[in-house]
Parts: structure tokens; C-alpha cells; sequence
């Protein structure tokens, strides 16, 4: 009767949540819900490719839909985005999400929509923390982060490439440096 009690209570436990908790590192994986608010700190934001698989410097819509949609945890309402890492020309480093959507222009290329667009000035100890909700941009269109506004300056930090409608890339430009998480913090 003690053997089955304990059994009993030990898949309880388990069931309830109190089991081992699944670790990436530092990270508790068991209390995730979205790994854009709850796993891109400090120490990711300065070298997201000490932690996860990559990919620098550009992506196109096609290597997003087949290789970075649905492998982060993301909220509900995230859930179609892309996550990118930034590092702009003026040092600043954050984060932001990013989708494809609609009709943009004439050609038929669809508008690109950064959101959550989330930069520090000193993102050691969160110094100069800049937000912005939305930023909706136009094929060829090219954005400076730090302002949050459409460059054609040397301070665009990004450019929203359209070779046509359906080969299209989110790229850095003028030393700014992009990186885009393909895996999950939360393996095994």
C-alpha cells in the first residue's frame, strides 16, 4: 500500500508541474511562455551565437518560413514573427520581431512590420532603453533604429531588400549587424 501511495504521489508531483524543471544553460525552461521577453538578456543580447545556432547579417522570407517560423517560443500573439538580434551602427543592441505582410507597393511586395523594436544604449546594465511599438516599412525602404524612423542616411541600420515579389531580405547595412535565432533555448 506504501509502494502504491508513494508512486501515487511521486506521478502527482510530476503532473502538477513540481517534476525536474528542463534546463538550457541558465534557463528554466519549464516556466517559458515566450522566449522574446523572457530569454533575450543581457548576456544573449551581446552574443546571441554562444547560446544558439544563427544566422548573420541577412534573411530572406523564404529561409524565415522554412528554418526560424515556429521554432521559438513565442506568446500567441507573437506567433508569425521573427526575432532578430540587432547591434546598430551607433552601438546600441536589442531586439525586435519582424513579419511580412499585406500589399506594401505597386509591384505587390508586402509591407515588412518590425514590432516591439527594443534597443539599450548600455545593454550591460539597461541604460538608454529605447521602445518602439511599430515600425511599418516599404520594400527598398531602409530604417535607423536608433531613431525608429526611415533613413537614407548613413544611420539606416536596416534595409527591407525586394529583388521581387516573392524573393525578399531583411538585411544590415552600414555596420550595423543582425542576428537571427534558429533554435530554440529550450532543447531536450
Amino acid at each position: 500500500m506504501k509502494k502504491h501511495l508513494t508512486a501515487a504521489l511521486a506521478a502527482l508531483a510530476l503532473f502538477a508541474g513540481f517534476g525536474a524543471p528542463a534546463h538550457a544553460g541558465p534557463f528554466d525552461c519549464s516556466v517559458v511562455y515566450d522566449e522574446f521577453d523572457s530569454f533575450m538578456n543581457k548576456s544573449f543580447l551581446m552574443r546571441p551565437d554562444a547560446y544558439v545556432r544563427t544566422v548573420q547579417g541577412k534573411i530572406s522570407r523564404n529561409d524565415y518560413n522554412s528554418k526560424q517560423k515556429g521554432v521559438l517560443l513565442l506568446s500567441p500573439n507573437r506567433r508569425g514573427f521573427g526575432v532578430a538580434i540587432v547591434h546598430t551602427n551607433k552601438n546600441t543592441r536589442g531586439k525586435f520581431l519582424f513579419t511580412w505582410s499585406g500589399r506594401g507597393d505597386l509591384r505587390g511586395s508586402p509591407l515588412m512590420i518590425l514590432r516591439d523594436v527594443t534597443l539599450f544604449g548600455r545593454v550591460q546594465d539597461g541604460q538608454g532603453k529605447r521602445k518602439y511599438r511599430e515600425i511599418r516599412v516599404s520594400a527598398s525602404q531602409m530604417v535607423d533604429l536608433d531613431t525608429g524612423r526611415p533613413s537614407q542616411s548613413k544611420n539606416a541600420d536596416i534595409r527591407y531588400r525586394a529583388v521581387d515579389t516573392d524573393t525578399i531580405y531583411l538585411e544590415a547595412i552600414n555596420g550595423a549587424k543582425l542576428s537571427f535565432p534558429m533554435e530554440t533555448l529550450c532543447k531536450g
